[in-house]
């Protein structure tokens, strides 16, 4: 078996794993992705089909990566068959593998704007006194999935949405009177969703889930297509993904790979028991460590261990540096967040002037993009290139979303919101008209042919054209020519409706777009698939905006980014914004030692990226409020101290500390808040 040189032991023990499950307890920087690239290929060459290895992780993107490094690394065609996708992505293929299976065929998948139009409609019901509660629409949603997902009760849902999760008489009085309203609407919810045929992201999960823990028979069909089931990121599953991924100890074998130390998406459900109780949860499984670091020097990783050693919750790894050691991180102590931008702005023009880094050698966190904003407008003013990390989805943007609609309801005449997203698209058609329309066709779909429904709900020319461009999309087999033939009959009105950035940023969306749709054999894979599996930005980043200074013809740029955007990232210099009281952990954490716990492991993550030099900021007139007191050791107990903070009891020996005092002069007189015009050609949202 030719396993990689380059695989260290503690990796090679893990591909060469032969048992029935494991879970790989991967550090930071101990190269996990290396190790599950590896393990796929060392399965392909022991003989396993690749057909039947499945790699799941959390982006369209990492999944891609891995299975054309795994292909890489093997003969010519050996890996063709080997299959890597996202948690919903890989459940709508295999409801659209085997409908009668999961009884969910003719379903369309919808993504978060349309749940709240739907949420909308329902609201608009007067009998459901939705005007008696006080809560947005948008905030119905979030409570229906973090139920879902995170197995919850409505009763605690609603107290973590709506009331920051207290716990006292009034809070639960409060709860009791709204209870009974919102689940009636989140009832009907659930119902026009099934009358529509719609199957939001969370339902793709559940179905699959539902249907493989109650049918014996479905979980028989699934383990003649499935020998190993390899997760990637397992940290950030959910208590919904494990409930997906526990009838697969009895299907197939799993190798998980993750890092509850890197578990930081509570908000988003996940659970970083799924990886700490693994051993635990799944019989006849082993844990291995890799502990191994090839990112960072041992000073960095010195005190990253420490963070988690201080924890009541023992995480059991301490990583080691391959790369020996370097200098020591810098605890930089300012006296404003202005202060603090224009140190950061000197260190790294510094780095670029006198040390020979580049631009892009810098990575700054902060634990929101919000409090970026005056470093952003330094970073204007003294000419530092730079992005932000976020952004709105590529299937997600308005224009994409007008096209994809006559697609839509092609695929499925049922969908309302797709039909009055087409409808109004047309020239004097609103809102009323078209949702007069679109009563005549959901009364009449049963009966008669779509385009016979138009030609009578639009008289004229109108309800000819509109029926022949359905018929014309209808009739064709492949789905590049359906986008080809939409754009063609909408571009017009696209570009008009668009006007005033059509050629710039919207135009070129579109032979991406047909590009896309080429790669999928029918329309409802494309739809499905496109919204789960490319729900990133094209090219591959995530960015939010950038500097107008010409960052996307001059690759070299500062990246700014939230630490939640960060993972995966790392640079030689990482800048870690704000390390102070009630940022450290959050004040939102603060009588709460599981949400202490998740900070603590959101600023592990932070400092974990850095390559050669960590540097951490804190304001001096937080830290001077400190006093040091012990934490509670109980996970669901609370905690009264406003002023537990991680680095109160840093040892000397592991930062060089540094006091900057008010040197900057007119320089920092020029950044102070009223000599600065936020609004200087930069998009803060």
């Amino acid at each position: 078996m030719n396993i990689p040189d380059t695989l260290n032991d503690g990796q090679r023990k893990a591909v060469e794993f032969d048992g029935e499950h494991l879970l790989v307890l991967a550090g930071a920087g101990t190269g996990k992705t290396k190790t599950i690239i590896a393990r796929a290929a060392y399965l392909i060459q022991s003989g396993i089909d690749p057909s039947k290895i499945q790699i799941l992780t959390f982006t369209k993107k990492a999944a891609n990566e891995i299975v054309e490094r795994v292909k890489a690394t093997l003969p010519q065609s050996d890996g063709n068959s080997l299959s890597g996708a996202t948690f919903h992505s890989w459940c709508n293929q295999l409801i659209v593998r085997f409908p009668n299976l999961f009884g969910a065929a003719a379903y369309t998948v919808i993504d978060p704007d349309d749940q709240l139009s739907i949420m909308k409609m329902v609201c608009g019901n007067q009998n459901l006194d939705f005007g008696k509660l006080r809560i947005k629409p948008q905030q119905l949603i979030d409570i229906y999935s973090l139920a879902r997902n995170t197995k919850k009760s409505l009763t605690e849902s609603l107290r973590i949405k709506l009331f920051k999760n207290k716990k006292d008489a009034d809070t639960d009085y409060e709860i009791s009177t709204i209870k009974p309203h919102v689940e009636n609407i989140l009832r009907a919810y659930q119902l026009k969703k099934g009358e529509q045929r719609y199957l939001d992201y969370d339902d793709l999960l559940l179905v699959v889930s539902t249907q493989l823990r109650t049918n014996p028979e479905a979980r028989n069909i699934l383990s003649q297509h499935l020998d190993y089931l390899l997760v990637d990121e397992m940290q950030d599953t959910n208590p919904l993904q494990w409930d997906l991924l526990d009838p697969f100890v009895s299907i197939c074998k799993l190798f998980c790979v993750g890092d509850d130390a890197q578990s930081i998406y509570s908000f988003r459900g996940a659970d970083f028991k799924n990886v700490h109780l693994f051993k635990e949860r799944v019989p006849d499984s082993e844990v291995y460590k890799l502990e191994k670091n090839y990112r960072s020097t041992q000073e960095i990783l010195d005190i990253s261990n420490w963070l988690l050693e201080k924890s009541p919750i023992n995480y059991n790894k301490k990583l080691q540096s391959i790369r020996g050691s370097g200098e020591l991180p810098r605890l930089v102590n300012v006296s404003d967040e202005w202060q603090e931008a224009n140190w950061v702005a000197d260190e790294i023009l510094n780095n670029f002037t006198h040390q020979d880094r580049t631009f892009s050698d810098h990575l700054v966190l902060a634990r929101s993009q919000y409090y970026s904003k005056s470093l952003q407008a330094v970073f204007i003013r003294r000419k530092i290139p730079y992005v932000t990390y976020g952004g709105r989805k590529f299937m997600q943007a308005a224009h994409i979303k007008d096209l994809v609609s006559l697609l839509r309801i092609v695929n499925n005449p049922y969908d309302e919101i797709a039909w009055i997203r087409f409808l109004t698209f047309q020239e004097g058609v609103g809102e009323v008209r078209a949702s007069r329309i679109l009563q005549q066709v959901i009364e009449n779909v049963e009966k008669d042919d779509i385009p016979n429904i138009l030609q009578n709900a639009m008289p004229g020319e109108d309800g000819s054209k509109i029926a022949k461009l359905y018929e014309s999309i209808k009739s064709k087999s492949d789905v590049g020519e359906m986008v080809d033939t939409a754009y063609e009959a909408m571009s017009l009105g696209l570009a008009f409706r668009y006007r005033r950035d059509w050629n710039e940023k919207r135009r070129g969306d579109f032979p991406v777009l047909k590009l896309l749709a080429k790669s999928y054999p029918t329309l409802g894979e494309f739809i499905g698939e496109g919204l789960l599996d490319n729900s990133e930005n094209m090219n591959g980043m995530n960015v939010l905006s950038e500097s107008k200074l010409n960052t996307a013809e001059n690759k070299d740029h500062v990246i700014i980014s939230t630490i939640h955007s960060a993972k995966g990232l790392e640079a030689d210099v990482c800048i870690v914004l704000n390390v102070s009281p009630k940022a450290f952990p959050s004040a939102w954490s603060l009588d709460n030692l599981a949400e202490i716990e998740e900070d603590r492991r959101v600023l592990y993550v932070a400092m974990t990226r850095a390559k050669n030099r960590l540097i951490l900021t804190r304001n001096t007139s937080s830290i001077s409020a400190v006093h040091q007191r012990a934490l509670p050791t109980n996970m669901d107990s609370k905690t009264d101290d406003a002023d537990t903070y991680f680095l109160n009891d840093l040892p000397d020996n592991l930062v060089e500390q540094l006091i900057v005092e008010h040197k900057f002069g007119k320089v920092n007189d020029a950044a102070s808040p009223n000599k600065i015009d936020l609004s200087s050609g930069m998009d803060f949202s």
